[in-house]
Parts: structure tokens; sequence; C-alpha cells
């Protein structure tokens, strides 16, 4: 427990400085912090990406790569070597700590391929073809090369485990932070509103480490861009840049929330392009840009998979076939595929392609018995309490309030209700855009509440015990998982990721060799969860080959 707790605390103290150079304010308070670690883990992530392309991420590399935040901490010890710091990293330490303590990982789907992959790239340098041993490692996310990252020699294996964490600690503490401070000051802008519309949100449905994976750091960081464009006052071309910095991100570890890119256009009318162009994060954004879909070239043939179009099929390592397959896979499986599928046997009936049920709506029905009323189940106590506290702000408003509302802010709406859409038709699965109708609900609650002013006396007071509320609810959440947990596990008191069992004890894999190259599958479960590597959880293909050209692997299908 002891361990955990240090590790949680020096990931946080290590971590932070590597955002220094995106959030170069001397501010010294919870917003500027936080803001900085997140900046921090974009920034390495990004190394761990370049790095990856010439060596594997072993364990005396990552730690090798501390050295930068410790000089950063040395020469600007004037904005770390202070109070606000320190309780920052108090706040990270025990949030994080909270989050990943005996919890689960993403299971089945991190021992499918997140953790498999993260092993990949601590044991190997990028692997031409890598799809062909696993499709999914084709759709990875960037948050597994933050995982892969964080193991060294200071934290272990068990470092892969602190990066979805990381950004759900960093997001709850910026928007506790900025609620408190706008209370006490009394300023209930629409910002203010919509800070809390997404507190709210995440403390009520956000509060599980286990229930992260992929998914659920790409919506904090939705809630978070948004945050920070309703913030600015005045439109710099370093803050757009960072917003595109943001984006880019979110879009690397969720492709589905690709509609999120529109949000970094709201503010370029009011600035001229050239001054972009001059700043040296631009060129960050540029190159981390073109390296992630290098990276997806080299892993896939494509740009981006599994978009046929976006493939080259005259790369040695493409498969166009299994693109296509794939594609028409994923999209039949959002709208509600495998309960069409159900139902037909169960009738007796004949079962259709799924291209040909992904067209037309012919998928609606399904998806609306099935997958629909999850959502229904999920957003309808949100909305209501939502309602009820519109209400309550009502009777506490001596009067109506005239509204000025900014045209950046509905621009902001209407891209969210035209996202929602846009998952709507194409990708209907909850956790691939709940961040689309969550932001758009939490501003129309905002612009609700802007109906109201000249609030009565003791309002503040409402609003501390609200934010208190949600924190008691993230809090006892996670204390009541714990107390349920069996602590008689592997590995305890960390995450469960070295195998599917409650006992966390790992079944192992067996190897095969396809032309002196060391290949694994998993031997029981069918699993191969963070063993050896590569391993491949539908074992070797029949038409799998590898070759070796200029020192890299190569795998691809005869």
């Amino acid at each position: 427990m002891f361990t955990l707790i240090l590790n949680s605390l020096l990931i946080s103290l290590l971590f932070t400085p590597f955002g220094f150079i995106l959030t170069n304010k001397n501010k010294k308070n919870l917003d500027y912090y936080s803001t900085q670690l997140l900046y921090g883990l974009i920034i390495l992530t990004f190394i761990a990406l370049f790095l990856n392309f010439f060596l594997p991420l072993g364990k005396n590399l990552n730690t090798l790569i501390l050295i930068i935040p410790l000089i950063i901490l040395i020469k600007k010890k004037e904005i770390y070597f202070n109070l606000k710091f320190i309780i920052f990293l108090l706040l990270s330490t025990f949030l994080i700590s909270l989050l990943i303590l005996e919890s689960d990982v993403y299971r089945p789907d991190a021992g499918l391929y997140h953790l498999p992959y993260i092993k990949i790239l601590n044991d190997e340098k990028i692997i031409f073809g890598l799809s062909n041993l696993h499709f999914r490692y084709a759709h990875i996310s960037i948050m597994q090369y933050l995982a892969a990252i964080s193991n060294n020699l200071i934290f272990g294996n068990n470092g892969i485990v602190f990066a979805q964490a990381l950004v759900a600690s960093a997001v709850i503490i910026n928007f506790t932070y900025k609620i408190y401070n706008f209370n006490k000051n009394k300023e209930y802008s629409f910002y203010f509103f919509y800070l809390i519309g997404s507190l709210i949100f995440i403390s009520y449905k956000m509060n599980r480490y286990g229930e992260y994976g992929n998914d659920a750091p790409s919506h904090f960081l939705l809630f978070f861009l948004i945050s920070e464009i309703l913030s600015l006052k005045e439109h710099k071309a370093e803050h757009i840049c960072n917003n595109f910095i943001l984006i880019a991100f979110i879009i690397f570890n969720k492709i589905t929330l690709l509609m999120c890119l529109f949000l970094g256009f709201i503010s370029l009318n009011k600035l001229k392009i050239i001054e972009i162009f001059k700043l040296k994060r631009f060129y960050f954004l540029l190159i981390f840009t073109f390296l992630w879909l290098i990276k997806n070239i080299i892993v896939s043939g494509c740009l981006l998979y599994p978009v046929k179009s976006l493939c080259f099929e005259n790369l040695l390592w493409s498969n166009l076939k299994t693109v296509e397959a794939v594609s028409a896979e994923n999209e039949s499986w959002t709208k509600g595929w495998p309960d069409y599928v159900k139902i037909q046997i169960q009738n007796n009936e004949k079962i259709i392609s799924n291209k040909d049920y992904s067209k037309n709506f012919y998928w609606l029905p399904y998806w609306s018995n099935g997958h629909l009323n999850k959502i229904i189940q999920i957003l309808l106590p949100y909305l209501l309490f939502l309602l009820l506290l519109i209400i309550f702000l009502k009777i506490y408003s001596n009067s109506k309030n005239k509204i000025f509302f900014k045209k950046d802010n509905l621009y902001i709406i209407v891209i969210m209700f035209l996202a929602s859409i846009f998952w709507f038709i194409k990708v209907p699965v909850y956790r691939y855009g709940y961040s689309y109708f969550i932001s758009l609900i939490s501003l129309l609650f905002a612009y609700a509440c802007m109906n109201f002013s000249d609030f009565k006396n003791n309002i503040k007071k409402i609003f501390n015990y609200l934010l208190i509320f949600c924190i008691l609810i993230l809090v006892t959440k996670n204390i009541l998982r714990i107390q349920k947990v069996d602590n008689n596990y592997n590995n305890y008191p960390w995450p469960k990721y070295l195998a599917m069992s409650d006992e966390n004890l790992d079944n192992g894999v067996e190897e095969f060799i396809l032309n002196g190259k060391k290949l694994y599958k998993p031997k029981k479960d069918g699993y191969c969860m963070f063993s050896e590597s590569p391993c491949g959880n539908y074992g070797i293909n029949e038409g799998l080959r590898h070759v070796i050209k200029n020192n890299y692997n190569i795998l691809y299908n005869n």
C-alpha cells in the first residue's frame, strides 16, 4: 500500500514538469499545475512515440528520460518549491491512489490488445505489419505509449497502470479548483455552470478506473478542451495552438472523437494565421501528427485504420481484405449486430451480412431495444439531477437575467450537436462518444442557468455543498469498491493486469518461431495480457510470414 501511494506521489512530481514548455506562465495555483500535468503527459507520450521508431521503450531508457523533469524542477524551483505545488501533489496522489487501489483494468479489452501492445513497446522497436499478428494493434491508442514509457526502474512494471488515472486526476482537480474559485468570487458565468454540469457527470459516472480503458481519458480531455476554449478572454496564438495539440491527443486516443477537430477552428478567425506559424509548439504539433500517421502506416499500411480509402495497397504488409472486413464488423457491432444475430438465431430466421445490416437504418430497431436502453439508464438520473438543480436555482434567483450569449459558445453547442449526430449515425456505442452528448447537455444546462441572476446571499454555501457532494460521491464509490475486493490476489494492491482471473495469476504463453522471430500466443484463457511479446490472442495464422530488413522486423501475409 505504501509503495502504491509513494509511486503515485513520485509520478505526479516527475511527470508534471514535462508540461512546462506548453504552460510557461507562472500562475502557481491548482489550475496551472493540473494543466501542466496534462500537457506533460502529452510531451512524454510524444517522446515515447518518437523513440520507439528506433528503440524499445525499456526500463533503462525510460528511467534516463526522467533526468529532464529533474533539471526543470531544479532550474525552476520558484515554481515547484512552494506550498501550492505540494497541495497539488497531495491531491493528485490521493486521487490516483484511490482510483487504482485494488482496481481492475479494462478487461477483456486490456488483455486482448492494450496490455500486449504496451509489452511490445517495452520489448521491441516499431514492427512493420504488426496488425497482421493482431488486427486490433492497428487502431491502438496513444495512451499505450504513455503507459509503456511509465515502466521504468522506479515504478517497475506497475508503472503501466498510471496513465489513465493521471489524466482523470488532473481534470478532476482542475474543474474542482475552478468551480471553488469562481464560487468564492461569485462569478456565476456560462463557464462556471458548464464546469458544474461536467463535474456532476464525472463524479456520477466516471469514477471507476476499471471502466476507463482507452475511452475515458479521451472523454476527460474533451471536457477539458471545451473548458479551455470557454476560459479564453483573449485569443492568443499560443492558446489556440495548445488547443490543437489537445485535439490531436484526443483523436490519437479515440478516432471516434474526430469531430472535436472543429472546436479548434472557433477562434482562428480572430488571429492572423502567420502568428501560429511563428510558434515552436506549432511545429511540435506537426511533427507529433506526422509521426502518428507514419506509425499507423508502418503498423497497418493505413493512415487511419480501418478506412480502406486511406490504406496503401502496394506495401508488403498491407492487407486490404482484412481492413474491409474489420471496418464492416466494427460498424455493425456498434449498431447492435450481436443482439440482431441472437434474435435471428432464436427465431430461426435468415441472417443478412453485416454490411447490409449497417445500411439504411436497418439496425435501428435492434440497437434501440438493446444498447439505447443502457444509455437511457445512464443518462436519466443525470438529466433529472440537472433539471432539479435548474428548478432550484430558479427559485433561488430574484430575477430573470437578460442573457449575453457569446457566438463562440453557440458554435461549441452546434459542433457538439452535430458531433452527437455523427456518433449516432456511425458508431452509436455509448463509450465511443459519450463526451459529445454529455458536453452538449452540460452546455445547454449552462445556458439554462444563465437565465437566472441576483442569487440569494447564501448561494455560495449551496454551491460549496454541491461541490463537496460531487467529491463525496466519487470517493465513496471507490471506497465501497475497495471494500468489496478480496485482497488475496497476486500483486496486491495494484490493479489486476497479469491475468483475467480474480487471483491475477499469469497463465503464461506458448512460444512459436517464425523465420527466427519468437512470437507468442496464450496458453489457456485466450488473453495475452502483459506477458511475453509479441503476442497474438488468435495465435499465428498459417499465411503469416516474417522477414528482417535494415534491422526492422516485418510481418506480412503470404
